[in-house]
């Protein structure tokens, strides 16, 4: 009993001082100049215009069969991957190809042959006679070929659907708040969250594709959740100090992203699917973005609101 008694306390002075290690951190964050540190959230959002509209305005913007057209081949392998098929397969068909081999949790592997035109029936069993030489079965062999113009069509419908939920979730925080500046503020950051995320995308090669369009729409959602957590706190809950409420807003908050983070980065390393590859790594970078946009420029524009109206 006093061993167990002695692990319970040794474990309570654990917990104790770990809260106040992070106690202290927050604490000398708060104590910063939050309006010279607004500069970088705002050279990320202005840095991030600047990548996305050069990005697309050059063609240059990573983007998958869904939304550019092409096709995409799949097919079941055994064994090591089959060495120079990406070659023989662009000298036969005389168009670029990328291929990767994506293994599940349990072993089984697949090769995705990404081709950025579309394929007619006779470049198609070119290719299934290709990898029939290599071993693969022909009949385990899928393709998907999507137009380029219907894949502009998705892209477009894309994008509408992007703003729309942008849009709806303005006019939601300007209608809970009902004050300009709160409301801009939480705007601002989605906002500069979507824009410095896809700036990322475009730099590390991530293509704009159905899962991470997906992944987007989340963000905006994750932004917001952490805005109005830090809004509310500080503009309904008065009668405590400026510097206190922040804390524990940041407590919070930070806590809910840094459990998001977490999720998302065992996603990542575990999946096999392309499509929770791209969901999961677009919403870690959003992440990052997020706590930069909201604890900084978020932070900075609330207390210059508040300090501003109590004058």
């Amino acid at each position: 009993m006093k061993g167990i008694f002695l692990y319970r306390h040794n474990y309570s002075n654990k917990i104790r001082r770990s809260s106040m290690t992070q106690s202290s951190v927050l604490d000398k964050f708060i104590a910063l100049d939050t309006k010279k540190l607004i500069i970088i959230p705002i050279l990320m959002l202005v840095a991030g215009i600047i990548i996305v509209v050069v990005s697309y305005s050059s063609g240059t913007m990573p983007m998958s069969i869904d939304f550019k057209g092409g096709t995409l081949l799949t097919a079941s392998i055994t064994g090591e991957y089959p060495t120079g098929i990406q070659s023989e397969i662009s000298s036969a068909i005389n168009y670029n190809v990328k291929t990767r081999v994506v293994t599940s949790a349990l072993g089984n592997k697949e090769i995705e042959i990404f081709i950025d035109s579309p394929l007619n029936d006779s470049e198609i069993t070119l290719i299934e006679n290709i990898l029939g030489k290599r071993g693969i079965n022909e009949k385990e062999i899928a393709y998907n070929t999507i137009q380029p113009s219907l894949g502009t069509q998705f892209f477009e419908q894309a994008m509408y659907a992007l703003l729309f939920a942008f849009l709806l979730m303005a006019l939601t925080v300007f209608f809970r708040f009902k004050t300009a500046i709160p409301s801009f503020a939480v705007v601002l950051s989605a906002f500069s969250d979507i824009v410095v995320t896809l700036a990322a995308m475009g730099l590390f090669g991530i293509e704009l594709s159905k899962g991470s369009l997906v992944a987007l729409l989340l963000l905006i959602g994750y932004s917001v959740d952490t805005d109005i957590l830090l809004t509310t706190r500080l503009l309904v809950k008065k009668k405590e100090p400026l510097d206190k409420r922040i804390k524990k807003s940041m407590k919070t908050g930070l806590t809910m992203s840094i459990t998001t983070f977490s999720a998302m980065f065992v996603l990542y390393i575990v999946s096999s699917s392309r499509i929770l590859d791209d969901v999961a790594a677009v919403i870690m970078i959003g992440m990052i973005a997020d706590m930069l946009n909201t604890w900084i420029q978020n932070v900075a524009i609330l207390k210059w609101y508040l300090e501003r109206a109590h004058k």
